[in-house]
C-alpha cells in the first residue's frame, strides 16, 4: 500500500466520523427526523458550509496548495458522494414505505462518485491540432510535438503505462513536458518519484529529444532524482536552440525553446529576449498559463503550459469551479489565439496527489499532439481580462 492510498484511507476515516456525527446531530432535531430529503439537504449544507468557507480563507491567504486545503476537499468529497448517501439510503430502506426517489439519488451520488474516482481517471484521451504559423514557408515537411503536463503520480499505475504506450505510438519529433512529475506524500517519496521516472524511462527518444521544465508539484532535488541518468533536456530559465533541416537547406527553420521557471519558484523572464528571425520559431514552456502576461508584448509564437488540469472536476454549462489560474475559466484547457501568439494548455496526465483524492469529471487525462505546418498568420486575437 503506497503512502498516499494509507493517506486517503486515513482522511476517508475522518470523513466517516464527521458525516455521521452531523447525521446524528440532526437526528436531534424533531423536525427532521422524518423528513428525509429535508435532512440529507441539512446535512450537506452543514458540511459544506464550513469546509468550503476554509477552502476559501486558505486560497485568499495565497496557501493555493495548502495540505489543509486539499485535505478539506478530499474529506468533503468521501463525506459527499458516498458516507451521506449511504447513510439516508439505509433509513429509506428501514422506512416503512421506502422512499424510491431518495434511494435513486443516493445512488446516482455514488455513482457520480465511483465515476470520478474510478473511471474518469482512466479514460485517457488524445488530441490532434494543426497549427499553420507564420514564421515557416508554406512547403515545410510538418512537425509532429507532443505537449504533456502533470504526470503527478503517486505510485505507478496502468494509466501512466497507457499514456507512454499512446506517445510512442505517435511518432513525435519533439516531447515538451511542462511540469509536475510527482505528487507525493513527499514523507515517503520513493514510490512517486520512481512512477515519474519509469514513466519518463518508458518514451522512446524522439529524434529532437525530450524538453522539461520545473513544476511546482515536487522539489528541485526531487526532479534532480528522477531525471537523474535520463536524456532529458532540462530548461530552467535557460533556452535550447534546435536545427530542423540539414546544413546547407535553403531555406533552414530553427527552433527556439525557451523553458521558465515556475511562478512558485520566482520565475524571472528579464533574461528571455527573442527575436523575430526568419525560419525561427519561438516557443516558451512553462507550467503555469500566467506566464502568457509577461509573453503578449514579446515575439513569442507558442506558449506551451499545464498547472490547470482543465480544472479536473468541470460543471456542464458553466466549467472548471476552480483553475488555479488568474486566465478565464475558458482557457482552462485547449488551444487558444491570444493577441498574437497562440497558447496551448495541457490539462494533464494525472491529478492532484498527496492530501487531494484522485478524481476527474467530465475532464478526461489528455495527451496533446500539435502538428507544426508552416504557410500561416500570425494571430490578433483578443487579450482576455484577468479573472
Amino acid at each position: 500500500m503506497t503512502p498516499y492510498v494509507q493517506q486517503q484511507l486515513l482522511l476517508a476515516a475522518l470523513s466517516v466520523a464527521l458525516a455521521w456525527g452531523v447525521d446524528l446531530a440532526l437526528a436531534r432535531v424533531r423536525a427532521l427526523r422524518e423528513r428525509a430529503w429535508t435532512r440529507l439537504a441539512a446535512a450537506y449544507l452543514l458540511l459544506a458550509v464550513p469546509l468550503a468557507a476554509w477552502v476559501a480563507l486558505v486560497r485568499a491567504l495565497d496557501h493555493s496548495h495548502s495540505t489543509f486545503q486539499f485535505a478539506s476537499v478530499a474529506i468533503g468529497y468521501y463525506a459527499g458522494a458516498f458516507v451521506l448517501p449511504l447513510l439516508a439510503a439505509l433509513r429509506a430502506l428501514r422506512a416503512p414505505r421506502r422512499a424510491w426517489g431518495l434511494l435513486g439519488a443516493c445512488a446516482a451520488a455514488w455513482g457520480v462518485g465511483l465515476w470520478a474516482l474510478l473511471v474518469e481517471p482512466n479514460r485517457l484521451v488524445t488530441v490532434e491540432s494543426e497549427l499553420r504559423l507564420a514564421s515557416w514557408p508554406a512547403e515545410c515537411e510538418p512537425l509532429r510535438v507532443v505537449h504533456i503536463s502533470d504526470l503527478q503520480t503517486v505510485g505507478a499505475c496502468e494509466r501512466e503505462r497507457e499514456a507512454a504506450r499512446r506517445i510512442n505510438a505517435l511518432r513525435p519529433d519533439l516531447i515538451v513536458f511542462t511540469g509536475d512529475y510527482a505528487a507525493g506524500p513527499f514523507r515517503d517519496a520513493e514510490p512517486a518519484l520512481s512512477a515519474a521516472r519509469e514513466f519518463l524511462a518508458a518514451l522512446e527518444l524522439p529524434r529532437l529529444g525530450i524538453v522539461c521544465v520545473p513544476g511546482h508539484a515536487e522539489r528541485e532535488h526531487h526532479r534532480t532524482r528522477i531525471f537523474e541518468g535520463l536524456p532529458i533536456t532540462y530548461l530552467r530559465n535557460s533556452a535550447v536552440e534546435i536545427e530542423l533541416d540539414p546544413p546547407g537547406a535553403p531555406a533552414p527553420r530553427k527552433l527556439r525553446i525557451f523553458g521558465a521557471r515556475t511562478l512558485h519558484e520566482g520565475c524571472d523572464l528579464s533574461s528571455y529576449q527573442p527575436r523575430r528571425e526568419p525560419g525561427v520559431l519561438n516557443v516558451v514552456a512553462s507550467h503555469e498559463p500566467d506566464v502568457l502576461w509577461e509573453l503578449l508584448e514579446r515575439p513569442v509564437d507558442l506558449h506551451l503550459c499545464g498547472h490547470t488540469h482543465g480544472g479536473q472536476i468541470v460543471v456542464p454549462l458553466y466549467g472548471a469551479p476552480m483553475t488555479l489560474s488568474s486566465l478565464p475559466r475558458r482557457f482552462a484547457r485547449g488551444l487558444h489565439a491570444v493577441g498574437s501568439l497562440w497558447l496551448n494548455v495541457n490539462p494533464g496526465i494525472g491529478m492532484e496527489g498527496n492530501f487531494a483524492p484522485r478524481i476527474r469529471l467530465f475532464c478526461p487525462p489528455q495527451i496533446d499532439l500539435l502538428v507544426l505546418r508552416g504557410g500561416g498568420e500570425r494571430p490578433a486575437a483578443a487579450v482576455p481580462q484577468r479573472s
